[in-house]
């Protein structure tokens, strides 16, 4: 039996051959939909996905299925302000009896790809031999320096998630129609916006633009993740690539938990330090 595993949610972007290589455990987000991009349907549509975190029963499982394969298990959850799947995870871990005390669930305090990070870096903190105290000693700090930037190309499918007090949903509708943008942020597990930005012409531009004056010269990994457009994506990955300080991971589908509150055509930066 091997000693330390790692678990986590879709939501966390992550590649099928990264997941497959570290032997990360999965569970998926529901939707009300069963094609599996949502994002083609929301076009043809123009009708918001329903998603739900998921179930205590679809932890349970996991968990065991894990247990019988590590000694001790941690999870790495999407951000529990954000999402319940953080509390799923943590009643599961009741039903696992004398076993509990095996499993270990850490609040990532993100989503998308920057949640997958930090999945990554403590698979590889894994590798490298640490013990469990210290993998997530490392984990705690990691979470202040990993982070999520993006934009939406359309405010009604935020609008259609009913996170945001109707005055707000009106308000990202009249910047919109304005021909304005916001690049948003994830901070502590809260959506927050970093700049607004007129005459708006792309996404693209703006986004790459506000990440380069955050990041500055520091030695930066980065995974771009896209409400499926490839072209825009491609378009970003160009751009990074003339900066000698970033190292680009890998470009991902954005997955139905984050997918269907931002919409189609979204762009998303996920990244930390090295």
């Amino acid at each position: 039996m091997k000693k330390i595993g790692v678990t986590t949610e879709g939501a966390a972007d992550l590649k099928k051959d990264l997941i497959e290589r570290y032997n990360i455990g999965i569970v998926d987000f529901k939707t009300g939909t069963s094609v599996k991009n949502i994002f083609k349907e929301m076009r043809e549509t123009q009708k918001p996905i329903k998603t739900s975190q998921p179930s205590i029963a679809q932890y349970l499982q996991l968990f065991k299925k894990k247990l019988e394969e590590f000694e001790e298990i941690i999870h790495i959850a999407t951000s529990a302000r954000v999402s319940g799947a953080f509390n799923s995870a943590m009643q599961a871990r009741k039903f696992l009896g004398e076993n509990s005390e095996r499993v270990h669930i850490l609040d990532s305090e993100k989503s998308s790809a920057a949640q997958g990070l930090l999945v990554l870096r403590a698979q590889q903190d894994i590798l490298k031999g640490f013990d469990l105290k210290q993998i997530i000693d490392n984990f705690n700090k990691r979470v202040k320096q990993t982070f999520v930037f993006f934009m939406y190309d359309d405010p009604k499918w935020l609008k259609a998630g009913g996170r945001y007090p109707k005055i707000v949903q009106i308000g990202l509708q009249k910047i919109k129609d304005f021909n304005m943008g916001i690049v948003m942020r994830e901070k502590q597990g809260v959506i927050k916006p970093v700049a607004f930005k007129r005459n708006i012409q792309n996404i693209v531009d703006p986004l790459f633009e506000e990440f380069k004056k955050f990041v500055g010269d520091k030695k930066t990994n980065v995974v771009i993740t896209h409400g499926d457009n490839k072209g825009i994506a491609e378009k970003l990955r160009q751009k990074l690539k003339e900066l000698e300080n970033i190292k680009i991971l890998y470009t991902e589908l954005l997955d139905t938990a984050l997918g269907a509150h931002i919409g189609p055509d979204a762009l998303i930066l996920s990244f930390d330090y090295e």
